[in-house]
């Protein structure tokens, strides 16, 4: 079990929140030291909540479909766009709980400003935010993503655990975390409002 009872309580209290169920995709692999503990939680979160699970191989056509990096990626079903790359684990724990709440609800709270700015985002945007588990500021930073990939089906939201997948922390030079990156032209670090966050969405949209 890798939540403890105490753990167990606590989140069934919080998915109490939800209205309609969710359905996780879970994408496993060979060699992905994570794969078995992120499938044995996800498996408990089905008792705890309006919550069903699948598990696929990374390999798969859905996967490729998605155009995911690797194993372990969680998606959620009901809204495809929302991604998780490698474990949410500690802080990012109820961040991905939250998620699973906004997509169940449909509910989620953005300033008007920010509303505003996303309501002109009419062509494909893809935001990788890099974190770490010990990361306090990193939550802020992939649910206000989330958000904006409920609140625009033109936007996907990719959280990457740095640790996990290495080989794209190199790639996009991630020193600190969170570190945000926007169809691979603007990128940026911290969590910042989400009007900000909206106007370097817009930003990475001009010229195209």
């Amino acid at each position: 079990m890798v939540l403890s009872q105490s753990d167990r309580n606590a989140v069934k209290e919080i998915l109490k929140e939800m209205d309609r169920e969710v359905k996780l995709l879970f994408f496993e692999g060979e060699n992905c030291e994570y794969c078995s503990a992120i499938k044995e939680l996800l498996s408990e979160l089905t008792d705890l909540g309006k919550i069903k699970l699948e598990v696929l191989d990374i390999n798969s056509d859905l996967a490729k479909e998605l155009n995911l990096e690797g194993a372990p990626a969680i998606v959620i079903d009901n809204n495809r766009r929302i991604r998780f790359m490698g474990i949410p684990s500690g802080h990012e724990f109820r961040a991905f709980l939250d998620a699973i709440i906004m997509v169940s609800t449909g509910k989620y709270k953005l300033s008007d400003e920010a509303k505003g700015m996303l309501e002109k985002v009419n062509k494909p945007v893809e935001i990788k935010v890099f974190i770490t588990p010990t990361c306090p500021y990193c939550p802020i930073a992939v649910f206000t993503a989330h958000k904006f990939a409920v609140a625009n089906e033109n936007v996907t939201s990719k959280m990457i655990e740095a640790i996990e997948y290495p080989k794209l922390a190199e790639k996009y030079g991630v020193m600190a975390v969170p570190k945000i990156v926007i169809n691979d032209k603007v990128q940026f670090e911290g969590a910042v409002p989400d009007h900000i966050f909206a106007q370097h969405v817009l930003q990475a949209l001009k010229g195209e």
